[in-house]
């Protein structure tokens, strides 16, 4: 038979939550790889990383107070093209399908 230690299943809290890479946000890991790739390039690791950790730093200054997914709400609205392709307009209220 189980032991309820090895029966414990988690639970998540919300339907919604967000994607977490360990216990960071997705798109804060994102930035801090970004800063770290273009350090690499640049060829100084330590700057990379300063440059990623100002990237999260400011990230997590414009993020504060927001709502949940404020990065992809802002991609769909600051983004040039259309990368979003399979969601509709924003300005389509009426649809027939």
């Amino acid at each position: 038979m189980f032991s309820a230690k090895e029966a414990f299943v988690a639970i998540p809290r919300e339907l919604d939550g967000t994607t977490k890479f360990f216990i960071w946000d997705f798109d804060v890991v994102v930035l801090f790889m970004t800063g770290l790739i273009l350090g690499i390039f640049v060829g100084s690791l330590i700057l990379g990383g300063v440059l990623g950790a100002v990237f999260v730093f400011w990230w997590s200054k414009v993020r504060q107070g927001q709502a949940r997914g404020f990065g992809i709400h802002s991609l769909y609205w600051h983004l040039p093209l259309n990368p979003f392709k399979r969601l509709p307009a924003s300005f389509r209220r009426d649809f027939q399908g």
